[in-house]
Order: C-alpha cells, then structure tokens, then sequence
C-alpha cells in the first residue's frame, strides 16, 4: 500500500516538473547564436541567417516588407544526427511563395528529433531606419518557443 502511494507521489512530482517552455530566460537570440531547445533527446536551435525588406521608419512606403529568418535545427535522435532549417516571416508575407502551398509565417509548428515545437516569431530587431543600414551581427529576434 504505501509502494503504491509513493510511487503516485514521484509520478505526480515528475509530472509537475515537465515545463511547456523551453529554457531560456527570454525570448531574444542573437545572429548565429545558439539555443538548447531540448537536453534528451539534445537539440538546439541556431539564428542562421537574416533577411530584410521592411519600410524604414518614418518613410512612406508603397509595400510594407517584410523580415524573412532561416533557423537551423540540429539534434540526435535514435537513428543518429538530424538538422532541418525553417523559415519564418514577420510583416508583409504574403507575396512570398506566391503560387505555392507554403507560405511563410510567423507562428509554425514544427516536429524534430522526437518532440512538437510551436516557434513564434515575435519580432525582428533593429527595425529598419532610413539614415543607416543595420549591419547583419546586430540583428536579434524575440522568439517564442514552446514544447507541445
């Protein structure tokens, strides 16, 4: 009787500990910087590259742009290493991949290496100004990363 209640009490405590959130302590990652999305399996998630079309401010601008971002994911699963990049937008996107199925957007969930991700992509920094052009190693994104 009291193996049984012990043993319900470390299922319950275990289960408490599962967070929804991968860890980080925010949502801000740097060009070429690398986050842990996962321990076990291990996988991580790298702000590869950058692109960006935005309206600077202050300027009128006939289309809105937009910031497209490629992120690299690398893990280990049991049948060895996998890597799979993804793209994401923020702004105007929805000229991009005009007459194909897939679109770019800023919210995607994404199955790798054995676990169901949601990454949304809530920013993309510096904004564009029109007296200076931002330099690529200056860029950030605010991204939102969930464990489903």
């Amino acid at each position: 009787m009291k193996r049984g209640i012990i043993l319900t009490m470390l299922s319950i405590l275990m289960l408490a500990c599962q967070s929804a959130s991968v860890d980080k302590k925010d949502n801000e990652i740097k060009l070429k910087e690398t986050v842990i999305l996962n321990d076990v399996p291990k996988s991580t998630l790298t702000f590869f590259e950058i692109s960006d079309s935005r309206c600077p401010e202050g300027v009128q601008c006939f289309w809105a742009g937009n910031a497209t971002v490629d992120l690299f994911l690398e893990g280990v699963t049991t049948e060895g290493k996998t890597s799979k990049h993804i793209n994401m937008c923020v702004g105007d996107c929805r000229t991009l991949y005009k007459s194909s199925p897939y679109r770019l957007a800023d919210t995607l969930d994404q199955e790798f290496a054995g676990q169901q991700y949601r990454f949304i992509l809530e920013a993309v920094n510096p904004a564009p100004k029109v007296d200076s052009a931002a330099k690529k190693e200056a860029y950030s994104i605010l991204l939102k990363i969930e464990r489903k």
